[in-house]
């Protein structure tokens, strides 16, 4: 091998940068260039760079990287400009046959907005969308996108440009929202690429990143974030692996954990409160292709299997972190079955490879004492797993939690508070999830994932601005499930948590806010009603996918794709499930019936 080149050194630098924690600033060229560094020799990026060289600047303003699952996979490059209403993209992948690109609601191909180019038919863009199948797309009824040119080099690359509107009222799209700061979800893209002249199978040539599209382009998010952070922070603890040895299996899920004990001495912090201002992923570079998503949370102890588990954050690639509003913080450490810090980490290792080493985790920043406003996670649907032990139908079924609108009236009384953040939770068979606020019985938000998919990210947190809750409103949870399994503890069984994050905090009786199903709270008493859906893809409600009568985006409508669909929209209502294995096993119902209605009861009691 002959020395560095000068874009092998800036690689390396980036790299470095990357691990001190120090991220550069992305919009620049010479970052693209480097893209496809130690993927592509240098020789055969002619094309690629080329077009770089004509294009950056001019017609594009920003771009990221989209990695693979591979540790061997090269990737693709987008780029992206918007202007007014419009968004302009530019795909870039090793590719002579086929190229695809697309907007995923949870991360993955499933429930993704797609559009692709072919060889075969080198006149054509087709707009399409993908919803449980792992098939070839479905051709979108109005065709939305836009082809701005196609470029296919000799040394063998293949660049798309195409544009659309942000909002095509288009429901076989998805949205293109307002995505910088705060602890708004990023917008997910995915891209897969091929060699022959149709799309088939992409094998290992798909890749993902998490991006933040209306961000300022002159400094990297992360580094944004990071000088937020710093011009406040006392200090910062990390949660994370060290030199774990992943292993040679597709998937594996592994728990790293941490006591309050330990974290504190090491900090030097003798007294709570110790309050979390925000969080950021350290992500080891080496093993970086190998952690699909992790999640976070906050329970009793280390080293012990429960669900009593509160989660704080779920992270996936290309998310770099949040940090709350100036005047909020979470308060760590202060009750007693809240001592650990846990992150679950999901490791995708499709070739199999041996001996990979990975010291991946999150770091928290925090502040001793308190902030003008107390964080909190209001917990609907089933937090308790009340369920535990009960099977879910074959075939789709519905499971539908309501919060009465007695309970917020009890709890906030004459003060509202802002949701910043919602995580919906299920496991491997749930296929869709809501969270609606009805005030005055009509529906004001609902928080939705419309394809779900647990592998993706363990839990979705949803891409909104903030919302207000205000006394007197109504929850109402609804999971759906395809041949679901039993209700429990495990990620191969099922659960129904809608994590809410708001502020400021609010308590009954000294106790958090909570809406738990199946523990009997007077006032916050979840009802069920379960529902067999008779394998009625339409029953399921969903928003994305469904048929579009017109093309509010300027296309027209494709009549050659008929809905396949069933036409029906029958349901059966299941009996009222019974509890009571869950209340018996895992569940400790005395604690909480006992302690938490008690303060329920004092609540109404006072009012």
């Amino acid at each position: 091998m002959g020395g560095l080149n000068n874009k092998s050194v800036l690689l390396l630098a980036l790299l470095l940068q990357l691990l001190l924690g120090n991220a550069p600033v992305v919009a620049t060229k010479e970052v693209a260039e480097a893209y496809f560094d130690g993927f592509v020799e240098t020789t055969e990026q002619a094309g690629y760079t080329d077009w770089l060289n004509a294009n950056f600047g001019t017609s594009y303003s920003q771009h990221s990287f989209l990695s693979t699952s591979s540790a061997t996979g090269s990737g693709a490059a987008v780029f992206w400009t918007i202007n007014g209403d419009e968004i302009s993209f530019a795909v870039a992948a090793r590719a002579t046959g086929w190229l695809s690109f697309g907007i995923s609601e949870a991360g993955g191909m499933l429930g993704s907005d797609v559009v692709y180019y072919e060889t075969a038919n080198p006149d054509e863009l087709v707009d399409s969308y993908i919803m449980e199948a792992r098939a070839a797309p479905l051709k979108d009824d109005c065709q939305s996108w836009n082809l701005i040119a196609k470029t296919i080099t000799d040394d063998g690359w293949m660049i798309l440009e195409v544009n659309r509107k942000l909002d095509t009222g288009d429901t076989q799209d998805h949205t293109i929202k307002i995505d910088a700061g705060g602890f708004v979800a990023p917008t997910r893209l995915i891209a897969a690429w091929g060699d022959t002249p149709t799309v088939s199978f992409h094998g290992t040539n798909a890749a993902r990143n998490s991006v933040r599209l209306f961000a300022d382009g002159s400094v990297s998010v992360k580094d944004a974030l990071l000088t937020q952070l710093n011009s406040t922070t006392v200090g910062i603890f990390d949660v994370r692996e060290s030199n774990y040895e992943i292993p040679g299996q597709d998937t594996t899920y592994h728990e790293v954990c941490r006591t309050a004990a330990d974290i504190l001495q090491e900090i030097g912090v003798t007294e709570t409160p110790l309050t979390i201002i925000g969080a950021m992923p350290v992500i080891s570079e080496a093993t970086r292709a190998y952690i699909h998503h992790f999640t976070v949370y906050s329970k009793e102890e280390c080293g012990v299997g429960t669900y009593d588990r509160s989660m704080i954050y779920a992270w996936a690639p290309g998310d770099e972190g949040w940090a709350l509003p100036d005047n909020v913080g979470f308060p760590l450490f202060e009750v007693a079955d809240r001592q650990a810090i846990s992150i679950e980490i999901h490791y995708n290792n499709p070739e199999l490879v041996q001996g990979e080493l990975d010291s991946s985790g999150l770091r928290f920043f925090y502040i001793n004492g308190e902030r003008e406003q107390r964080a909190a996670i209001l917990e609907l649907g089933d937090p308790t797993v009340s369920l535990f032990g009960e099977t879910i139908s074959d075939g789709l079924t519905q499971y539908e939690f309501s919060c009465p609108s007695a309970c917020s009236s009890a709890v906030l009384q004459q003060q509202g508070v802002t949701v910043f953040g919602e995580y919906l939770h299920m496991h491997q068979t749930g296929v869709r999830m809501t969270n609606d606020v009805i005030r005055d019985n009509e529906v004001v938000h609902t928080s939705k994932v419309d394809v779900f998919e647990f592998d993706q990210q363990g839990a979705f947190l949803v891409q909104q601005e903030p919302y207000e809750v205000k006394p007197g409103d109504a929850f109402r949870t609804s999971c759906y499930y395809r041949d679901g399994a039993e209700f429990g503890l495990s990620s191969q069984e099922e659960m129904c948590i809608a994590y809410v994050l708001y502020y400021p905090a609010q308590e009954a009786g000294g106790f958090p806010w909570m809406c738990p199903y199946g523990i009997g709270f007077p006032i916050c008493d979840q009802q069920l009603v379960p529902s067999d859906l008779q394998n009625n893809i339409q029953a399921l409600n969903r928003v994305f996918g469904t048929p579009s009568d017109t093309c509010a985006g300027g296309g027209s409508v494709d009549p050659t794709d008929p809905p396949t669909d069933p036409t029906a929209n029958n349901s059966t209502t299941l009996a009222p499930t019974s509890s009571t294995a869950g209340r018996t096993t895992g569940v400790n119902t005395v604690f909480f019936t006992t302690l938490i209605g008690a303060a329920f009861l004092f609540l109404t009691v006072g009012l």
